[in-house]
C-alpha cells in the first residue's frame, strides 16, 4: 500500500498525534520533578534544573502550539471557504518545530543546559557549556522559524487571490488589514455619523459606501479575525525569542570555534529582561487569550447551533486584547527592584488587570450563546469547553491577585505562581479547550467519533479534577514559603503539598491514559502510525474492521 497524498485532514491528524506524544513527554517530566520535590532523589540537581528548563518548551511548543496549529490549519481555511495556501509548508512547519523542540530538550537532557525558561542574562552564557548553549539556542530558533512559517501560511491563505471573489491582491491586503484592526467597523460607524451630520442633498457619498459594502465581500469571520490578531503577537514572540537565541549564539560560538570569550556585561540585564518578557508574554497574554477567545467564538455557535452572541462587539474585544497584551509584560518584574516603579505599577498592575475584562467578556459571549440555545446536549466538546472556561477563571483570578503591587511582594517566585496560576491556566484551561476541539474535530476528520463515551467521560473528569487538585496542592505550598524553581533536600515542611500534587498528577495522567486508549481502540494503532509511515514498509496493515481492511481514517485514503 503506497502512502496516500497529503490532505488537510491528514495534516491536522498528524499535528494532533505529535502534540499528544509531546504532552506525554511533558507529563513524564512533570511526574519525575514532582518525585524529586518529595525528597526522593532520582536525579542530580543539575539534571533537575535542566529538565525544568526543557519542560515548558516541550509542553507549550511541543504540545499546545502543535495542537493549535494543526487545528487552525484545518479550521481557518474552512471558515474562509478557501484552500490552505500550502499543505507542503504546513507539513514542513510541523517537522521544523519538532526538530527544534527535540534539540532544545536534548540540550538539557544530554548537555545539562539549565538556565530555566527565563534565560536571564548573563546566566545562560556564563554558567553553562558553550555547546549546551548553542544546542538550546539553535533549537529555540528552529521553533520560532516554525511559528513564523505557520503565521505566513495563515496570512497567505487570506492574501492569495481567489478568482471567484474578484479582489486584486492590493484590495485583498487592504480588506485583511482593515478587518484585523477593526478599521472596517470603525469606518462604518464613522460613515453613520457623517450621514447624520451631512445634509440630505449630499447623501450619495454615504449611499455609495453602503452599496459597496453590500456588493462586496462579507466581513471576515470573527474566528479568522482572532487567529490573525493572535498572529501579530505570535510574530513578536517569535522574533524576540529567536533574537534571544541569536544573542546566546553570539556569545557561545566564539569559545567553541576560536576559544575566545566575549564579555557578557556588554548586554544590560535590565534592558534584556524587559525585551525578553515583552516578547515572551505574547504567548501567555497574547496568543493564549486571543486564540482561546477565537476558538470559543467558533465552538460556542457550532455546539449551540445559533449565531454568536454580540458578534460585532467581540471584534472590538479581540482588538482590545491585542492592545492590552502589548503592555502587560512588567507584571513579571513587579518585585524586581531595579525595574522603574512607574512601569511596575502601570504595566504590571493596571494594564494587566485589563485582561480580566477582555477575557471575561469573551467567556460571557460564549456562555450567553450557549444559554440562548438551551436546552443543549452535554456533548464531550461542550464538557471540555466548559471545563476549559472553568480552568481559565480559576487561573485568571489567581493571576489577578498576584498582579497586585503589594501582594506580589509575598507571592512572587513562590509556588503560588506555577500552581494556582500557570498549571491551572495551561492544564485545566488551555488543555481542556484543546481537547474540546479534538473531540469536535475527530469525527469531522475521520468520519468516526471516539468509540467509548465512558472513556471520554473518564478523560474529562480525571483530567479536570487531577489538574485542579495538582494546581491547588502546588499553590498551597506558598503558604509556608516554598519558592518555585527550587529544590529543598532534607526539608520536610513542604512534603504534604508536594505529595498531594504528585497524587493528583497521577489522577491527571490516568485521564490522559483514558484518552490514549480510546484513541487507539477507535482507530487502531496501525492506522495512526500509517499517518506518518507507509504501512507496507512496516510490514503491517490497519487493524481489521467491518470491511476487512480496518478502521481506516478518511484522511489516509487515496
Amino acid at each position: 500500500m503506497a502512502q496516500s497524498p497529503m490532505t488537510p485532514e491528514k495534516l491536522t491528524l498528524r499535528y494532533l498525534i505529535v502534540a499528544v506524544l509531546f504532552l506525554a513527554v511533558a507529563g513524564i517530566e512533570g511526574m519525575l520533578m514532582r518525585t524529586e520535590l518529595m525528597n526522593v532523589q532520582i536525579m542530580e540537581p543539575e539534571h533537575y534544573y535542566a529538565m525544568l528548563t526543557a519542560h515548558p518548551i516541550v509542553g507549550i511548543y511541543g504540545f499546545a502550539y502543535l495542537a493549535v496549529f494543526g487545528a487552525f490549519f484545518h479550521l481557518f481555511p474552512k471558515v474562509l471557504n478557501r484552500p490552505l495556501y500550502s499543505l507542503r509548508l504546513a507539513n514542513l512547519t510541523m517537522w521544523i518545530i519538532v526538530a527544534g523542540v527535540l534539540l532544545a530538550w536534548s540540550a538539557g537532557f544530554f548537555l545539562r543546559f539549565g538556565a530555566l525558561y527565563t534565560l536571564y542574562w548573563p546566566l545562560p552564557v556564563e554558567r553553562f557549556s558553550p555547546l549546551g548553549v548553542t544546542a538550546f539556542a539553535v533549537g529555540l530558533a528552529l521553533v520560532e522559524v516554525g511559528v513564523l512559517a505557520f503565521i505566513f501560511n495563515i496570512f497567505a491563505t487570506v492574501l492569495k487571490r481567489n478568482p471567484s471573489d474578484g479582489l486584486t491582491n492590493r484590495r485583498a491586503i487592504g480588506k485583511l488589514l482593515a478587518a484585523s484592526l477593526n478599521l472596517d467597523l470603525m469606518a462604518k460607524g464613522l460613515s453613520g455619523l457623517m450621514c447624520r451630520a451631512v445634509p440630505s442633498g449630499h447623501a450619495p457619498i454615504s449611499r455609495s459606501m453602503k452599496d459597496e459594502e453590500n456588493g462586496g465581500q462579507p466581513k471576515l469571520p470573527v474566528f479568522a479575525v482572532a487567529v490573525m490578531r493572535g498572529g501579530v503577537d505570535a510574530v513578536i514572540n517569535a522574533v524576540v525569542l529567536a533574537g534571544a537565541g541569536v544573542l546566546m549564539l553570539v556569545f557561545s560560538l566564539p569559545p567553541l570555534i576560536a576559544g575566545v570569550s566575549l564579555n557578557p556585561s556588554a548586554v544590560d540585564p535590565l534592558v534584556y529582561k524587559n525585551v525578553f518578557w515583552w516578547g515572551l508574554d505574547m504567548i501567555a497574554d497574547g496568543d493564549v487569550l486571543i486564540w482561546v477567545a477565537g476558538t470559543l467564538y467558533l465552538l460556542a455557535p457550532l455546539l449551540a447551533g445559533r449565531k454568536l452572541y454580540a458578534e460585532n462587539v467581540v471584534r472590538y474585544v479581540i482588538l482590545a486584547d491585542l492592545i492590552v497584551s502589548m503592555g502587560v509584560w512588567s507584571h513579571h518584574l513587579l518585585s524586581d527592584m531595579p525595574q522603574p516603579s512607574a512601569l511596575r505599577l502601570f504595566s504590571g498592575q493596571f494594564v494587566t488587570w485589563g485582561e480580566f475584562f477582555t477575557m471575561g467578556l469573551s467567556f460571557f459571549t460564549a456562555l450567553m450563546t450557549l444559554w440562548l440555545a438551551r436546552p443543549l446536549k452535554m456533548s464531550m466538546p461542550l464538557k471540555f469547553m466548559l471545563g476549559g472556561i472553568f480552568g481559565f477563571m480559576l487561573g485568571g483570578f489567581s493571576g489577578l491577585l498576584q498582579a497586585n503591587y503589594g501582594l506580589n511582594v509575598i507571592m512572587h517566585n513562590t509556588q503560588w505562581v506555577p500552581g494556582f496560576h500557570v498549571h491551572e491556566m495551561l492544564l485545566v484551561g488551555l488543555g481542556n479547550i484543546i481537547f474540546a476541539v479534538a473531540y469536535a474535530l475527530l469525527p469531522m476528520l475521520t468520519g468516526k467519533a471516539l468509540a467509548s463515551e465512558r472513556l471520554s467521560n473518564l478523560h474529562f473528569w480525571l483530567w479536570t479534577v487531577g489538574g485542579v487538585g495538582m494546581a491547588f496542592s502546588m499553590g498551597l505550598a506558598w503558604t509556608p514559603g516554598m519558592l518555585r524553581r527550587m529544590l529543598y533536600p532534607g526539608v520536610d515542611a513542604y512534603l504534604p503539598y508536594m505529595s498531594g500534587a504528585a497524587a493528583f498528577g497521577v489522577v491527571l495522567a490516568l485521564g490522559f491514559l483514558a484518552f490514549l486508549v480510546n484513541l487507539v481502540r477507535t482507530y487502531g494503532l496501525g492506522t495512526l502510525v500509517g499517518l506518518f509511515f507507509p504501512l507496507d514498509r512496516l510490514g503491517a496493515s490497519p487493524r481489521g474492521g467491518p470491511s476487512g481492511t480496518g478502521a481506516r481514517l478518511r484522511a489516509t485514503s487515496s
